[in-house]
């Protein structure tokens, strides 16, 4: 079981790292489009399309990633001086509905990506790119997501039932 939970980590933790490099080209392409738009006089059609994208991918892969470095929204004030125990007991209950709700989303984002596939989907932009092979990263990057989740998860079970907390 740990070395299912390892694998799921690593998988996450480089994921979230290919999104981290990805900033450097959005950064690029939001330059390259304000030194054409406002120094040139010269605006693109491409530059919007392909920075929402490169914006999308990094969300997409790095959600996993905060989840896994704790790097999501936590009201710690409120659970900090409970016991191993207890805090377990919550974090179990919460992640049932957290599962649950990336579950959903991983079942209607494959859905879209499924249609968007079949049809070959391009965006309803000037330029027009493809779209597919975006939505198809998204149910990857929320798939990881969920698998992170659910290693949280039985962590939390396996601190409730030790009552030590699980290394990853």
């Amino acid at each position: 079981m740990q070395k299912v939970l390892r694998v799921i980590d690593a998988t996450n933790d480089w994921m979230g790292k290919i999104a981290g490099w990805l900033l450097i080209p959005l950064s690029f392409v939001v330059f390259f489009d304000v030194i054409l738009r406002y120094v040139l006089n010269m605006p693109t059609i491409w530059v919007w399309d392909v920075g929402v994208q490169i914006q999308a991918a990094i969300v997409a892969l790095g959600g996993g990633y905060a989840l896994l470095h704790k790097g999501h929204v936590s009201v710690d004030i409120l659970i900090s001086k409970l016991s191993t125990r207890k805090r377990a007991l919550l974090d179990t209950i919460m992640y049932i509905f957290l599962v649950g709700g990336i579950a959903i989303l991983l079942w209607r984002l494959s859905i879209s990506a499924q249609y968007a596939l079949s049809i070959k989907e391009h965006w309803t932009s000037t330029w027009a790119p493809v779209i597919y092979p975006l939505k198809v990263l998204i149910v990857i990057g929320v798939g990881a997501l969920l698998l992170q989740a659910i290693a949280g998860w039985i962590r939390h079970i396996l601190t409730l039932i030790h009552g030590d907390e699980v290394a990853r």
